[in-house]
């Protein structure tokens, strides 16, 4: 019997089951296709077309394999970033990026140093390779990507990025949350993260206080690191956040003073098999294309208690126990009181059995954590509770 009959048959016991099914995610995602393709060829009739525009998303580099990410949409009527606004021109502002149409089968030039290669974007403009690029050095590295034309007289599209070699001489690398560990997002508490979402720009995102001093004196490392000179961590963002919001984001840790680093993102569209993806599903495959890209490096994987994260770094401590130098979860707040009990019983239960695992309940307790374990200096704790007091 078609699932969807049943649906309509026993709407009780089986709608949870289409909605998650693959027939269903194909309908719909099939109707997002013709949507995207109704709304091009209209604005491209219409003569309303802005132009395209390519995003390259700061990308990491595994031995020879350069990883690149992109996406290439209209121009989104989007004011200065630098530009005051009103709330509800800021909601406008973001509903633009979500809704920024994704410009599928457009062929893209990428560039890392002498190596160059070409892309097809696919599914909402997005677009994924890897080039080989033998002999990158620690540290960043720039990606150039052009639009290739298709014929005619065409504006030269170009847009730049990054990618980050991580230091190999360095102790260890961060792999942190945003979503409620450095970002306030409030994905907790259902219609108001929405809100949060919508109508918050960049420099009005609330940071969780204390952790961007806490990011700092990771970077700079402990007292006896010496004058400067040693590696420094590298540090990866993850974030169950859309792409749209990229800029945003980066435009938030760069503001606040965090180190920088490779986001990784998720895209909310629907696919062929998925109407909504799992965001812990996310973190795993983000999280494990780090550790098993980097299999001698070490990992301090930071975090809070609000979205899975104790549950998927604890999966990476037993499965590479090597790798996981230390786990930090910081508390979301007090309305999730027997979550606080839970993780403190967990950290409790994986220090017995090795697993460098701690929860805290605020920058500071994080802060005396990363010093003991040698994450960072002294100096650490001050800035940390200044920030903290200056929040008040």
């Amino acid at each position: 019997m078609d699932a969807t009959v049943r649906a309509l048959r026993h709407p009780r016991q089986t709608v949870g089951q289409v909605v998650r099914s693959a027939q269903a995610a194909q309908i719909v995602s099939d109707a997002e296709r013709r949507l995207s393709r109704f709304r091009r060829d209209r604005k491209l009739g219409a003569g309303s077309f802005r132009g395209m525009r390519i995003s390259v998303h700061r990308g990491y580099v595994v031995g020879d394999e350069v990883r690149v990410h992109l996406q290439v949409t209209e121009e989104p009527a989007i004011p200065d970033a630098g530009q005051t606004l009103p709330y509800y021109d800021v909601a406008l502002q973001n509903i633009r990026r979500y809704g920024a149409l994704g410009l599928p089968q457009v062929d893209v030039s990428v560039r890392v140093g002498d190596v160059e290669q070409q892309v097809t974007t696919q599914r909402r403009g997005f677009a994924a390779l890897t080039l080989i690029v033998p002999g990158l050095a620690p540290g960043w590295h720039r990606v150039d990507a052009t639009l290739l034309p298709d014929g005619g007289d065409v504006e030269v599209v170009s847009g730049h990025g990054r990618v980050l070699v991580p230091d190999p001489d360095a102790p260890f690398a961060v792999i942190s949350d945003i979503d409620d560990t450095v970002l306030r997002s409030r994905v907790t508490e259902g219609m108001r993260a929405m809100l949060s979402t919508l109508v918050g720009d960049a420099n009005r995102r609330d940071a969780i206080s204390g952790m961007a001093s806490l990011y700092r004196g990771i970077n700079r490392g402990p007292e006896h690191r010496g004058d400067g000179v040693a590696a420094l961590p590298s540090f990866f963002y993850v974030s169950t956040g859309s792409w749209a919001m990229y800029s945003l984001l980066t435009r938030f840790l760069q503001g606040r003073g965090f180190p920088r680093g490779p986001l990784f993102l998720t895209d909310w569209g629907p696919t062929d098999r998925y109407i909504v993806r799992s965001g812990k599903e996310h973190k795993r495959n983000a999280i494990g294309r780090l550790l098993n890209g980097y299999p001698s490096m070490r990992f301090v994987l930071i975090g809070d208690s609000g979205q899975g994260d104790p549950e998927v770094y604890l999966e990476f401590a037993g499965s590479h126990p090597q790798q996981v130098a230390a786990i930090i979860i910081v508390d979301v707040g007090d309305h999730l009181h027997e979550r606080a009990q839970q993780l403190t019983a967990r950290a409790l239960e994986a220090q017995a059995n090795g697993v460098q695992f701690h929860f805290v309940s605020d920058a500071y307790q994080a802060a005396e954590v990363a010093h003991e374990l040698g994450l960072c200096d002294a100096a650490t704790l001050e800035e940390v509770e200044l920030e903290l007091r200056g929040r008040g």
